[in-house]
């Protein structure tokens, strides 16, 4: 499908119009899927909690429930009972939150790849989907892990970032070490941890004057690896009913105003986050249709769900071309397009503190949401 023109700046019934028709005709099973509906989860948040009290008296003791373990889930489509296995309707985090299975061995100088999926998933890796965890072959006692997090209902975010802890409690801490694979909305998930959830204790030297205190993690987070992040939200959570292309409730909060205003982006607490990213081009677009109708209601560039600011770990929303003088005539589709398609390029803004781009290499051309979810992995050679 072909890009007008006037790109993003076009008539909004145009993209409308081939939105509609592309949600009709769309589905879910594919590479890097963000949709499916929300899911029932046993994680639990502060704001959710309840005091369980037991006794009279001297005798009357209350526990405050961290999670929905024991009984059914948030929104009862599912069990958080030990049970659950046996009659196969475990919620899709019941493993870590409820049974402390985590698929790594803590505190053996293990080194854990942690992979955290996208904007409204349960996981990483699907069954009878082409995406897959980074093959470890090689290297000396390693595993790679699916991190079970639900990242669907409206407070996914902070959900899947609760979730996400305990892997890094269990995985990454004492003689352990990790690595973190994340893509779309996972890109969130991780910076909210670090910033909000993470264990950091303080380590001091020296006396007097010359006493210097720094910041010790508890996670032995050696490298955050992102591909198509979403740190600086999506304006298609902007557009309402637009938000209802990933099909979950998570959709209308992941827009730049609000993921922007979530965490501090700034504070990664010394981990070194790598950023990859890619655009649809101007005339061949994404062989996904729900994808290519998207294109239009995002700034330049974009890959069908987030744009460069976002997937290039900008600290502002640029929304057309750079600084917007990087235009220029394609005669191939008649029409203005931005000439700067560098990720890495100052145009599209500076970079949060801490985050970087692993790669300005133009491979990323035509790549759609979807197609980027393995780029990473690939780039690594895993």
């Amino acid at each position: 499908m072909s890009k007008s023109g006037f790109g993003q700046q076009a008539p909004g019934w145009i993209g409308a119009i081939l939105l509609v028709v592309a949600i009709a005709f769309s589905s879910y099973a594919q590479a890097g899927t963000i949709g499916g509906g929300d899911l029932g989860r046993c994680e639990r948040l502060a704001s959710e909690s309840t005091q369980v009290c037991t006794g009279k008296g001297r005798n009357r003791v209350c526990v405050t429930e961290e999670t929905f373990c024991g009984g059914m889930g948030n929104d009862n489509s599912c069990s958080c009972e030990p049970t659950c296995e046996a009659n196969g309707n475990c919620c899709s985090d019941y493993a870590p939150v409820c049974a402390g299975e985590f698929q790594c061995n803590s505190d053996s100088e293990q080194i854990a790849f942690l992979h955290v999926g996208g904007m409204c998933s349960s996981r990483w890796d699907y069954a009878d989907d082409p995406d897959r965890l980074a093959n470890i072959t090689g290297i000396s006692n390693a595993v790679a892990v699916d991190v079970l997090a639900v990242q669907t209902d409206s407070m996914g975010t902070q959900v899947a970032a609760k979730t996400l802890g305990r892997y890094l409690d269990a995985c990454c801490t004492d003689s352990n070490s990790c690595f973190i694979y994340n893509y779309s909305n996972g890109d969130n998930v991780v910076g909210y941890a670090l910033d909000q959830l993470a264990t950091v204790d303080q380590v001091c030297t020296g006396k007097g004057k010359k006493r210097v205190c720094e910041e010790d993690l508890a996670w032995n987070i050696l490298e955050v690896r992102t591909s198509a992040g979403n740190g600086g939200g999506s304006e298609l959570s902007n557009w309402g009913a637009l938000a209802d292309l990933f099909a979950c409730d998570l959709a209308p909060e992941i827009s730049p105003s609000k993921v922007r205003n979530l965490y501090d982006h700034n504070n990664t607490r010394g981990v070194p986050i790598f950023h990859m990213g890619g655009f649809l081009d101007q005339t061949s677009g994404s062989d996904d249709i729900t994808l290519d109708a998207a294109w239009w209601f995002l700034p330049w560039h974009n890959d069908g769900a987030v744009a460069y600011h976002s997937s290039g770990a900008r600290n502002t929303a640029v929304e057309w071309c750079g600084d917007g003088n990087n235009l220029g005539w394609d005669w191939d589709y008649f029409g203005n397009w931005c000439n700067d398609e560098d990720l890495c390029s100052s145009n599209y803004g500076t970079l949060f503190q801490g985050h970087e781009i692993a790669y300005c290499g133009m491979s990323m051309e035509n790549s759609d949401h979807y197609d980027q979810k393995m780029a990473y992995i690939r780039l690594m050679g895993q």
